[in-house]
Protein backbone atom coordinates (compact mmCIF):
# COMPACT_ATOMS: atom_id res chain seq x y z
CA UNK A 1 0.00 0.00 0.00
CA UNK A 2 3.09 2.42 1.33
CA UNK A 3 4.20 1.27 -2.64
CA UNK A 4 1.23 2.14 -3.93
CA UNK A 5 0.79 5.80 -2.41
CA UNK A 6 4.35 6.23 -3.55
CA UNK A 7 3.58 5.93 -7.16
CA UNK A 8 0.48 8.01 -7.28
CA UNK A 9 1.90 11.02 -5.34
CA UNK A 10 4.86 10.81 -7.84
CA UNK A 11 2.14 11.28 -10.77
CA UNK A 12 0.16 13.92 -9.08
CA UNK A 13 3.70 15.96 -8.63
CA UNK A 14 5.38 15.59 -11.73
CA UNK A 15 2.60 17.70 -14.07
CA UNK A 16 2.37 19.77 -11.14
CA UNK A 17 5.79 20.70 -11.29
CA UNK A 18 6.10 21.01 -15.31
CA UNK A 19 3.06 23.21 -14.83
CA UNK A 20 5.07 25.55 -12.39
CA UNK A 21 7.83 25.38 -15.01
CA UNK A 22 5.98 26.64 -17.53
CA UNK A 23 4.34 29.32 -15.39
CA UNK A 24 7.40 30.51 -14.29
CA UNK A 25 9.12 30.51 -17.74
CA UNK A 26 6.05 32.73 -18.48
CA UNK A 27 5.56 35.00 -15.83
CA UNK A 28 7.31 38.94 -15.51
CA UNK A 29 10.41 38.61 -13.27
CA UNK A 30 10.66 41.27 -10.76
CA UNK A 31 14.21 41.67 -11.27
CA UNK A 32 14.00 42.04 -15.12
CA UNK A 33 12.31 45.16 -15.21
CA UNK A 34 13.22 47.37 -18.96
CA UNK A 35 15.92 49.32 -18.37
CA UNK A 36 14.84 52.97 -18.64
CA UNK A 37 14.71 55.01 -21.96
CA UNK A 38 14.15 58.06 -23.48
CA UNK A 39 10.40 58.73 -24.71
CA UNK A 40 9.26 60.76 -27.98
CA UNK A 41 8.67 63.59 -25.70
CA UNK A 42 11.93 63.76 -23.99
CA UNK A 43 13.79 63.40 -27.30
CA UNK A 44 12.29 66.25 -28.76
CA UNK A 45 12.40 68.12 -25.13
CA UNK A 46 16.44 67.32 -25.41
CA UNK A 47 16.34 68.80 -29.32
CA UNK A 48 14.28 72.09 -28.41
CA UNK A 49 16.35 72.48 -25.45
CA UNK A 50 19.31 72.11 -27.82
CA UNK A 51 18.05 74.36 -30.09
CA UNK A 52 17.05 77.59 -27.83
CA UNK A 53 20.91 76.79 -26.53
CA UNK A 54 22.07 77.38 -30.07
CA UNK A 55 20.65 80.77 -30.22
CA UNK A 56 21.68 82.01 -26.87
CA UNK A 57 25.81 81.10 -28.16
CA UNK A 58 27.38 83.31 -30.26
CA UNK A 59 29.51 81.61 -32.89
CA UNK A 60 32.80 81.91 -32.39
CA UNK A 61 34.94 84.79 -34.30
CA UNK A 62 36.05 83.99 -37.70
CA UNK A 63 32.89 81.90 -38.55
CA UNK A 64 29.67 83.53 -38.36
CA UNK A 65 30.91 86.58 -36.09
CA UNK A 66 33.51 88.52 -37.09
CA UNK A 67 35.69 91.28 -35.10
CA UNK A 68 38.50 91.82 -38.26
CA UNK A 69 37.43 94.28 -41.13
CA UNK A 70 39.60 92.57 -43.55
CA UNK A 71 37.78 88.97 -43.35
CA UNK A 72 34.51 90.80 -44.02
CA UNK A 73 31.51 92.53 -42.12
CA UNK A 74 31.68 93.48 -38.60
CA UNK A 75 29.12 91.34 -36.71
CA UNK A 76 27.67 88.86 -34.04
CA UNK A 77 26.02 86.37 -35.05
CA UNK A 78 24.18 82.93 -33.42
CA UNK A 79 25.37 79.62 -33.72
CA UNK A 80 23.29 77.22 -36.42
CA UNK A 81 23.89 73.58 -35.31
CA UNK A 82 22.72 70.29 -36.60
CA UNK A 83 22.37 67.75 -33.37
CA UNK A 84 21.50 64.37 -32.96
CA UNK A 85 20.07 61.92 -30.03
CA UNK A 86 20.79 57.94 -30.28
CA UNK A 87 19.93 55.28 -27.66
CA UNK A 88 22.83 53.57 -25.48
CA UNK A 89 22.59 51.35 -28.89
CA UNK A 90 23.68 53.99 -31.27
CA UNK A 91 20.52 54.56 -32.59
CA UNK A 92 19.11 57.71 -33.91
CA UNK A 93 16.03 58.71 -32.04
CA UNK A 94 15.79 62.44 -33.06
CA UNK A 95 17.77 64.91 -35.25
CA UNK A 96 17.34 68.61 -35.34
CA UNK A 97 18.72 71.38 -38.02
CA UNK A 98 18.95 74.60 -37.83
CA UNK A 99 18.40 76.89 -40.49
CA UNK A 100 21.99 77.66 -42.58
CA UNK A 101 23.50 74.79 -40.49
CA UNK A 102 26.46 72.73 -42.24
CA UNK A 103 25.34 70.09 -43.98
CA UNK A 104 28.84 68.23 -43.08
CA UNK A 105 27.64 68.28 -40.20
CA UNK A 106 25.23 66.06 -39.76
CA UNK A 107 27.56 62.57 -40.14
CA UNK A 108 29.76 64.72 -37.01
CA UNK A 109 26.47 64.99 -34.55
CA UNK A 110 25.59 61.59 -35.37
CA UNK A 111 28.84 60.25 -34.19
CA UNK A 112 29.53 63.10 -31.77
CA UNK A 113 26.22 61.41 -29.83
CA UNK A 114 27.48 57.84 -30.39
CA UNK A 115 30.90 58.68 -29.12
CA UNK A 116 28.84 60.25 -25.76
CA UNK A 117 26.73 57.14 -25.54
CA UNK A 118 29.87 54.54 -26.09
CA UNK A 119 32.54 55.29 -23.53
CA UNK A 120 30.12 56.19 -20.83
CA UNK A 121 27.80 54.10 -18.71
CA UNK A 122 25.72 53.58 -15.56
CA UNK A 123 28.92 54.49 -13.32
CA UNK A 124 31.15 56.33 -15.73
CA UNK A 125 31.36 58.89 -17.79
CA UNK A 126 33.51 59.95 -20.54
CA UNK A 127 32.51 62.88 -23.26
CA UNK A 128 33.90 63.39 -26.45
CA UNK A 129 36.20 65.63 -25.45
CA UNK A 130 37.68 63.54 -23.29
CA UNK A 131 38.03 60.78 -25.49
CA UNK A 132 39.75 63.46 -27.61
CA UNK A 133 42.31 64.11 -24.31
CA UNK A 134 42.72 60.66 -24.04
CA UNK A 135 43.57 59.57 -27.40
CA UNK A 136 46.43 62.02 -28.82
CA UNK A 137 49.42 60.96 -30.34
CA UNK A 138 51.48 63.10 -27.94
CA UNK A 139 51.51 66.79 -26.25
CA UNK A 140 50.38 69.45 -27.64
CA UNK A 141 54.17 70.58 -28.27
CA UNK A 142 55.00 67.12 -30.04
CA UNK A 143 56.50 65.92 -26.64
CA UNK A 144 55.69 62.62 -24.69
CA UNK A 145 54.37 59.48 -25.93
CA UNK A 146 50.56 58.75 -27.12
CA UNK A 147 47.95 58.94 -24.44
CA UNK A 148 46.29 55.54 -23.34
CA UNK A 149 43.37 55.77 -26.04
CA UNK A 150 45.85 56.64 -28.99
CA UNK A 151 43.78 54.73 -32.21
CA UNK A 152 40.01 54.88 -30.56
CA UNK A 153 39.20 56.69 -33.27
CA UNK A 154 39.32 53.48 -35.48
CA UNK A 155 37.13 51.46 -33.76
CA UNK A 156 33.73 51.83 -33.96
CA UNK A 157 33.43 51.79 -37.77
CA UNK A 158 30.27 50.17 -39.84
CA UNK A 159 30.28 46.94 -40.50
CA UNK A 160 32.66 45.40 -37.47
CA UNK A 161 29.73 45.61 -34.46
CA UNK A 162 27.21 47.02 -35.87
CA UNK A 163 25.78 48.34 -39.37
CA UNK A 164 25.21 52.03 -40.73
CA UNK A 165 21.77 52.46 -38.22
CA UNK A 166 24.36 52.00 -35.30
CA UNK A 167 28.22 53.22 -36.27
CA UNK A 168 29.70 55.76 -37.90
CA UNK A 169 33.24 55.95 -36.15
CA UNK A 170 34.15 57.69 -33.51
CA UNK A 171 35.14 61.99 -32.97
CA UNK A 172 37.68 62.97 -30.80
CA UNK A 173 36.79 66.68 -30.16
CA UNK A 174 34.27 68.27 -28.28
CA UNK A 175 29.96 68.67 -28.70
CA UNK A 176 28.83 64.81 -27.29
CA UNK A 177 27.81 63.79 -24.02
CA UNK A 178 25.99 61.17 -22.53
CA UNK A 179 22.21 61.24 -21.53
CA UNK A 180 20.76 59.69 -18.28
CA UNK A 181 17.52 59.17 -16.90
CA UNK A 182 16.37 57.84 -13.48
CA UNK A 183 20.56 57.50 -12.70
CA UNK A 184 20.91 55.22 -15.64
CA UNK A 185 22.74 55.81 -19.01
CA UNK A 186 19.98 56.02 -21.86
CA UNK A 187 22.17 57.61 -24.94
CA UNK A 188 23.72 60.76 -26.05
CA UNK A 189 23.12 63.92 -27.70
CA UNK A 190 25.66 64.98 -30.00
CA UNK A 191 26.08 69.19 -31.48
CA UNK A 192 28.03 70.13 -34.91
CA UNK A 193 28.29 73.46 -37.03
CA UNK A 194 30.42 75.82 -34.95
CA UNK A 195 33.84 75.87 -32.88
CA UNK A 196 34.16 73.16 -30.43
CA UNK A 197 33.59 74.48 -27.38
CA UNK A 198 30.33 76.49 -28.96
CA UNK A 199 29.45 72.88 -29.75
CA UNK A 200 29.85 71.59 -26.68
CA UNK A 201 27.84 74.60 -24.78
CA UNK A 202 24.60 73.59 -26.84
CA UNK A 203 25.34 70.15 -25.85
CA UNK A 204 25.39 70.55 -22.52
CA UNK A 205 22.27 72.95 -23.07
CA UNK A 206 20.16 70.57 -24.34
CA UNK A 207 21.20 67.30 -22.38
CA UNK A 208 19.89 69.80 -18.75
CA UNK A 209 17.59 67.65 -16.87
CA UNK A 210 19.72 64.52 -17.84
CA UNK A 211 22.67 64.42 -16.16
CA UNK A 212 24.65 61.76 -14.71
CA UNK A 213 23.33 60.95 -11.01
CA UNK A 214 25.72 61.40 -7.99
CA UNK A 215 27.07 57.86 -8.29
CA UNK A 216 28.27 58.53 -11.65
CA UNK A 217 32.19 59.54 -11.76
CA UNK A 218 32.56 62.50 -13.93
CA UNK A 219 35.75 63.04 -15.90
CA UNK A 220 35.66 66.33 -17.15
CA UNK A 221 31.96 66.73 -17.07
CA UNK A 222 31.80 70.52 -17.01
CA UNK A 223 30.32 72.60 -19.83
CA UNK A 224 32.73 75.19 -21.79
CA UNK A 225 32.66 79.05 -20.54
CA UNK A 226 31.39 80.65 -24.35
CA UNK A 227 29.99 83.82 -25.35
CA UNK A 228 26.40 84.76 -25.32
CA UNK A 229 23.95 86.20 -27.94
CA UNK A 230 23.13 88.44 -28.68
Amino acid sequence: MLQSRRLVSTSVTLPLLAGLALFTAGAPRADAADPPSLSRTEVKLILDQAEAAANRVASADGLRTNTVAARGPIVKRATRMQIAVVDRAGHVLGFRTMQDAWEGSVDIAIAKARTGAFFSSDENVLTSRIIGILSQAHNPDGTGGAAPLWGIGNSNQPGISGGSSTRNGVITFPGGLPLYKQGALVGGIGVSGDAVDQDEAVAFGGAAGFAPGPNVVRQGFTAPTVPAYP
